[in-house]
């Protein structure tokens, strides 16, 4: 066999209609790649039954080898094929590729074992980023654990949604990877929603954002602002590698304006309501609330466990 690298965009050299072939299979958005079934057959007994059945789709030419369609697009199919064929394989980095592989990978039956090796460049930054659950989810199935615990802490902000769950399950190959990320948001939750309580809402917020005391407390502003500020800690802490908390304002990207005009904050401030500001604080203050919240920091899962 050749033994340049293959590429990913349309059909390789390799599985071209000049090449040796016994069989078509055509890819779900109509790509044929001629194949020789021995090596598929070797590779897997889910192709040894597959060429068992009959050819799908017309084919008048007797000297044309039959086709069989598969549910893998090009895209797929030539990574597929790639590695199962004795050539230089791509270098696959992209996570959708590699996702879509290995669930190719898992409907073939083929060892798992055989196929991480050709999978070491795809944990990088960008998928980490861009498609943290589909990274994590690969690195459960390829069982990684270094980096499905790494890609797990950039998985805080992402919505579990049933689809996004469906999705990992068919990437990662079971239940249980499902589990381990929602029961790591159920163990992070109460220790954020704890930070957010730290805060001094009632004491340091101008009224406007739910601060005061007596006759300019505004209780409405109260519940809305605590609602908020644990909207904001969450989203402050969903980002990973958050380093220590010195000054709670900062960490938790906060307003906070030097003084207000009097201690019991008769006035409303000029900051929009999402702001969240606070002011008349000391310094003592702002340190035993900062050293209570780095308490929790540290204290805060930020991966799953395996």
């Amino acid at each position: 066999m050749a033994s340049e690298a293959v590429s990913l965009g349309a059909v390789p050299p390799t599985f071209s209609a000049s090449s040796p072939a016994d069989c078509i299979l055509r890819s779900s958005d109509g790509l044929d790649f001629y194949v020789l079934r021995g090596i598929l057959i070797f590779a897997s007994d889910v192709f040894k039954d597959m060429f068992s059945l009959p050819a799908t789709g017309p084919n008048s030419e007797k000297e044309q080898p039959p086709v069989i369609t598969v549910t893998e697009n090009g895209r797929t199919l030539s990574a597929l094929l790639s590695v199962i064929y004795p050539i230089v394989p791509p270098e696959i980095t992209d996570i959708g590729l590699a996702a879509d592989l290995a669930q190719a990978w898992q409907k073939y039956l083929m060892p798992i074992e055989r196929l991480r090796p050709f999978l070491s460049g795809v944990f990088n930054e960008s998928s980490l980023v861009e498609r943290p659950l589909d990274a994590f989810a690969l690195a459960w199935r390829l069982g990684d654990k270094a980096e499905a615990k790494k890609a797990s802490q950039w998985t805080h902000g992402k919505s579990l949604t049933f689809g996004a769950m469906s999705r990992i399950v068919a990437i990662a190959g079971d239940q249980e990877s499902v589990n381990a990320l929602t029961s790591l948001r159920d163990l992070r939750q109460p220790t954020l929603r704890k930070m957010a309580r730290l805060v001094p809402i009632r004491e340091h917020a101008c009224p406007n954002h739910g601060g005061g005391e007596n006759d300019s407390y505004d209780r409405n502003a109260y519940i809305e602002h605590m609602a908020a500020m644990e909207e904001q800690v969450q989203r402050v802490l969903n980002k990973p590698g958050r380093g220590a908390c010195y000054d709670f304002r900062s960490f938790l990207e906060l307003q906070f304006p030097e003084r207000w005009p009097k201690s019991k904050l008769p006035k409303k401030c000029s900051h929009p309501i999402d702001n969240l500001c606070f002011g008349n604080m000391s310094q003592g203050k702002v340190s035993d609330v900062s050293e209570a919240i780095e308490s929790l920091r540290e204290s805060l899962p930020v991966e799953v466990e395996w």
